[in-house]
């Protein structure tokens, strides 16, 4: 269904998908799909591919498309305009794109957010910046590395070390480490906390866990790490985090 849009604008939602969609064609904007949680199978104009961790999708308008999750999920769509995109032009010859730091800061920003409509002034500055964002990503992403995100994405509550990750790219720990940096703008370490970080959120946010549980379902040794790592990064508690969100 087709929303609308006019060339400036941009409309933002996170939806939750399910089994197989027919076949569509959105006929007077661009569409990105980005992860929050989980594994959105698509085809784009015949090519198959997947949105998940570390691997966005790009539809552009008049472009048939399907695709279909399975288990918990959630993504963020982004509806845009075609005068917004234009300056971005190079980023439609590609159906399926890299997420670089910049862009999983924008998604850390709409983390609290639940399945439905974005406010419209929040897409209004949202956007723009997810368009920069994406295109100052390399083209592709190593897909060793893209393994490697997986397992963090998939394991993230078990310990995991810089040792587990590059045996899973299939490098040494020295390479595996240099190319993360260069790839991801940040430390395997670095991303891993980010990564249970936002799983603390969203359970803080959508349940009535007690926070030590949570602490120990998204790897944190405790309570009081889980504390620290979220006054560090988001300058706030778990308790106040939750207040915020009843």
């Amino acid at each position: 269904m087709d929303s609308g849009l006019n060339g400036r604008a941009a409309q933002l939602s996170l939806r939750r998908y399910g089994a197989d969609a027919d076949p569509h064609v959105h006929d007077d904007f661009d569409q990105i799909v980005l992860p929050r949680r989980g594994v959105l199978e698509m085809e784009i104009d015949g090519r198959g591919g997947r949105v998940q961790a570390g691997q966005a999708a790009l539809v552009r308008c008049g472009t048939r498309h399907a695709f279909a999750a399975a288990g918990d999920n959630l993504f963020v769509v982004a509806d845009i305009g075609a005068d917004l995109i234009a300056p971005f032009e190079t980023l439609r010859d590609r159906a399926f794109l890299p997420i670089n730091a910049p862009v999983r800061g924008l998604l850390d920003y709409i983390a609290g957010e639940t399945a439905g409509e974005v406010d419209d002034a929040v897409a209004a500055l949202w956007a723009p910046l997810l368009l920069r964002g994406l295109a100052a990503a390399p083209s592709i992403v190593d897909p060793r590395l893209a393994r490697a995100v997986a397992l963090v994405e998939r394991d993230f509550a078990r310990p995991l070390a810089v040792k587990d990750l590059a045996v899973e790219a299939g490098m040494s720990q020295s390479r595996f480490f240099a190319a993360f940096a260069v790839a991801f703008a940040q430390t395997p370490h670095g991303y891993l906390a980010e990564v249970r970080l936002r799983a603390a959120q969203r359970l803080l946010s959508e349940t009535s866990l007690s926070i030590a549980d949570i602490a120990l379902r998204t790897g944190h040794a405790d309570q009081s790490a889980l504390t620290r790592a979220m006054r560090a990064r988001l300058g706030t508690t778990p308790g106040a985090w939750r207040r915020r969100r009843i």
